[in-house]
């Protein structure tokens, strides 16, 4: 139950990530590193592996925020 937890906050942080890291980028740079669709490709697969990894490290934090979205 542990690992599929672990697992679970992983896929969702992955997802979390993947959206708002090239979002954010935009914001603050108002450019994408690379023109285009590989920029894009690029921050998301970047922020899917982040997402993935903090969300395997500190499972309880993502199934707190997975939570709270579904509470509302």
């Amino acid at each position: 139950m542990k690992n599929l937890k672990r697992v679970l906050a992983g896929a969702f942080g992955a997802l979390i990530f993947a959206i708002g890291v090239p979002i954010a980028y935009y914001f603050v740079f108002d450019h994408l590193p690379l023109d285009g669709f590989q920029g894009v490709a690029l921050l998301v697969g970047v922020g899917a592996v982040l997402g993935a990894v903090l969300g395997a490290l500190f499972p309880r934090v993502f199934g707190f925020v997975f939570e709270s979205f579904f509470d509302i």
